[in-house]
């Protein structure tokens, strides 16, 4: 039961930050002159949709997991964790949801 929640938190998340990210690409040109504003890409763990930054550490785990539970649907589509392991620290202080 607990892993569907999960699955079902991961999978509201990620389609809550893609659609962010689509909504954020394209458009105009900076007025500066200077170099581009693009958006910085983000990279998956090859077959999954879980963000690589939500592998290399217990902050990049906790960002992505807060990410997918502030978009929470009944209706969104599950996402693909494969064999996706989220970082882990014994060294950092523990962190409560809001």
């Amino acid at each position: 039961m607990t892993n569907r929640i999960l699955m079902k938190t991961l999978a509201a998340g990620l389609a809550g930050a893609s659609l962010l990210l689509a909504a954020c690409g394209g458009g105009g040109g900076g007025g500066s002159g200077g170099g581009g504003d693009a958006a910085p890409t983000v990279q998956f763990v090859p077959g999954t949709d879980v963000p690589a930054s939500a592998t290399a550490s217990a902050g990049g785990a906790f960002e992505f997991v807060l990410g997918l539970l502030a978009t929470t649907s009944e209706t969104s589509d599950p996402i693909t964790v494969g064999n996706a392991t989220l970082g882990t620290s014994e060294t950092e202080d523990s962190r409560a949801l809001q």
